[in-house]
C-alpha cells in the first residue's frame, strides 16, 4: 500500500505462490529469479523470467519491479484511479483478458504496474474451469476477442 500511498497511478501485485490443489502443500516463491508478466499473439496472459539486464539493476531483493501485465485478481489499486481508468470493460464475461485489458490501460494512462518481491499470496491453480459456457462458445476466447476490438478497433 505504501507505493499506491506515495503515487496514486501506481499498482501493485504481490508474488503468486502456488498451493497444490490437492494436498494443499504451499510452494513460496524466492526472489532469486522474479518473473514478470507477457503476453502471446493470442492474448493469453503468461510470465516470463526477469532479464538479467533488469535484475541486476535491482538495488535490492525486495525493490517493486515493473511489470508490462498482470495475472489479475490480484491486485491493489486506488478506487478513484480505477474509475479514472473505466474500471473492467463491462464487455467481457465471468474472467479473462480482463487483467490484459487493465494493464494496458494502466500504462496507456500514466500508470505505473509493478510486482512487490515481499508480498506473496498463495493460490490454487485448477486443473480445468470451474464454470459452464452459458453460450456454449469459450468464454476465454471470447473475452481475448474483444480484447483485440477494444485495442485496436473503435467499437
Amino acid at each position: 500500500m505504501a507505493r499506491i500511498a506515495e503515487n496514486t497511478s501506481n499498482v501493485v501485485t504481490p508474488v503468486i505462490d502456488t498451493i497444490d490443489l490437492d494436498t494443499f502443500q504451499f510452494y513460496y516463491t524466492t526472489n532469486t529469479r522474479l518473473s514478470v508478466g507477457g503476453f502471446n499473439w493470442g492474448l493469453t496472459f503468461n510470465w516470463h523470467t526477469l532479464p538479467d539486464r533488469d535484475f541486476k539493476k535491482m538495488k535490492s531483493r525486495i525493490e517493486p519491479v515493473p511489470s508490462p501485465t498482470m495475472a489479475g485478481g490480484l491486485f491493489a489499486i486506488d478506487r478513484n484511479y480505477f474509475e479514472k481508468l473505466g474500471t473492467y470493460d463491462p464487455g467481457f464475461d465471468i474472467w479473462g483478458g480482463e487483467n490484459l485489458e487493465i494493464s494496458f490501460k494502466i500504462w496507456m494512462c500514466g500508470g505505473r504496474l509493478e510486482i512487490v518481491p515481499c508480498s506473496h499470496v498463495g493460490h490454487i491453480f485448477r486443473k480445468k474451469s470451474p464454470y459452464k459456457w452459458r453460450t456454449g462458445v469459450n468464454v476465454l476466447q471470447r473475452n481475448n476477442v474483444r480484447l483485440a476490438e477494444v485495442l485496436f478497433l473503435v467499437i
